[in-house]
């Protein structure tokens, strides 16, 4: 009777630890939503105007305010939302575009061999998306 006993109670158990595992494996597993966006971008680039255009070529959708292009050095900073005229909190989707040159919130001509940052911006921890790094 007693080994009937242990060996129900150690069978029990290797149940009970088995499902705790795997709880923990499939919360741990559908972490969504603790990271920045996916995007990519397509650029354009105008040397005769000294223009450049980015393009959301594909991923997640992402506020317009948060989504910040900074040139080389850190000189010439602007949003998206403050490029292409739109409220903060406009989302960018895949296919929409937004200029940058000097005749808007960016402030100078995209030169050839400038670098140009895409960075994800919330409540000041950016992250880099993406690069153009010159034509």
């Amino acid at each position: 009777m007693s080994e009937s006993i242990g060996i129900g109670l150690l069978v029990g158990m290797t149940v009970i630890v088995t499902a705790v595992v795997g709880i923990n494996v499939l919360v741990v597993g559908e972490d969504s939503g603790g990271g920045p966006p996916q995007a990519n971008f397509t650029y354009d680039y105008a040397e005769d105007n000294g223009l450049l255009l980015v393009t959301h070529s594909r991923g997640d959708p992402i506020p317009a305010g948060r989504l910040e292009f900074e040139g080389p050095r850190g000189e010439a900073k602007a949003n998206w939302s403050e490029l292409a005229g739109v409220n903060r909190t406009e989302p960018v989707e895949q296919g929409d575009i937004v200029q940058i040159g000097e005749d808007n919130a960016y402030g100078r001509r995209v030169r050839s061999t400038d670098t140009v940052t895409v960075y994800y911006n919330e409540s000041g921890n950016r992250t880099e998306l993406d690069r153009w790094p010159g034509a």
